[in-house]
């Protein structure tokens, strides 16, 4: 998959650029930057879509007792 690209920079400590220019031929580490942010991203907008069906749901009205027990025996009936 082809993305645009835009530039986002980062200050580290110098011994961390060090280590980094160190290990680079080992690791790419502009991608696993993009990887570790497009997975934080990833995992906030899932806790807010959890968020939102909890809200959505908490504000639906509860069925009374024992009618899931009723459709469930109603549907095995039918067949």
């Amino acid at each position: 998959m082809v993305f645009d690209l835009s530039v986002v920079s980062v200050k580290v400590p110098e011994w961390v650029k060090e280590k980094m220019q160190k290990y680079g031929k080992y690791v790419n580490w502009a991608e696993e930057i993009r990887r570790m942010i497009t997975a934080k991203i990833e995992e906030i907008e899932r806790r807010e879509a959890i968020e939102r069906a909890v809200k959505i749901l908490s504000s639906l009205s509860s069925t009374p007792e024992g009618v899931a027990k009723n459709l469930v025996r109603e549907n095995r009936d039918s067949h």
